[in-house]
């Protein structure tokens, strides 16, 4: 199991442009991913304004034989003062001083 996890991080970490500054206590990988997600939120919202990432509540993965593995991933999110579009950077944006922070997972 550690080797398949290994392995679908290494695969979602090669797709990930780093640099958003998240305050957490989880490995790169896993804050890699969330910032990918992310970025793949707001690429395909219509909201006005970018969100961003500001803590990870918990990530789980659960294998599925013969080779298939769940990656449930569980964030805290805001909005950003930067208009969403499709170049949008959220590393240097910075949260909206009302902003509400929200849950968000990809498990259903």
């Amino acid at each position: 199991m550690v080797c398949l996890l290994t392995l679908f991080a290494s695969v979602f970490s090669a797709f990930i442009v780093s640099g958003h500054s998240v305050k957490l206590k989880y490995n790169h990988n896993v804050i890699n991913v969330a910032n990918f997600a992310m970025d793949v939120h707001n690429r395909m919202s219509s909201y006005p304004y970018a969100f961003k990432v500001v803590d990870i509540i918990s990530d789980t993965a659960q294998l599925y034989p013969p080779a298939r593995v769940k990656y449930t991933l569980q964030i805290q999110a805001a909005q950003t003062v930067c208009e969403n579009h499709a170049s949008v950077n959220v590393t240097d944006c910075a949260l909206q001083s009302n902003a509400e922070v929200r849950n968000a997972s990809n498990d259903k």
